[in-house]
């Protein structure tokens, strides 16, 4: 079985917070995005980074909406992990700014919060298993 391929935002604010989504299923905060899809690449097994960030740009208007205008997409990183599930699973994050427009739930029957969390006190909060991984990162780049 292979790996399922995901591709998300890190939306990152100047107050040094991170725009995520609380997904009610899994009782957790994460990032929007998600799976690459086979028609988003020539080859799902090795999507390139032009397809990812394809990818995580769609899911970032699926789930906040179309209203917002987002700055590009720079790849902060990949890391591999076990869904909740128990499928193999690599994770693909971009840092994006949105530069206008207010973000939305647009998807609530998955979503029920959609909040600016502190990243100097991400541990204080119920976190994806992906997230958790790219955790310490996300805080070296706001300690300057």
């Amino acid at each position: 079985m292979s790996k399922i391929i995901l591709s998300g935002c890190l939306i990152i604010n100047n107050k040094k917070e991170l725009l995520l989504l609380y997904r009610k299923k899994h009782q957790h905060y994460e990032t929007p995005g998600g799976k690459i899809k086979e028609s988003e690449c020539k080859d799902i097994k090795n999507p390139s980074i032009e397809e990812l960030k394809n990818a995580a740009t769609r899911e970032l208007f699926e789930e906040l909406g179309e209203d917002i205008i987002i700055s590009d997409l720079k790849f902060f990183g990949a890391k591999e992990f076990v869904i909740p599930d128990g499928r193999e699973s690599v994770a693909n994050k971009f840092i994006v700014k949105i530069i206008s427009g207010t973000p939305k739930i647009n998807e609530p029957e998955l979503f029920s919060k959609l909040e600016w969390l502190p990243i100097s006190k991400l541990e204080e909060y119920p976190l994806s298993p992906d997230l958790k991984l790219f955790r310490e990162k996300i805080k070296e780049l706001t300690q300057n």
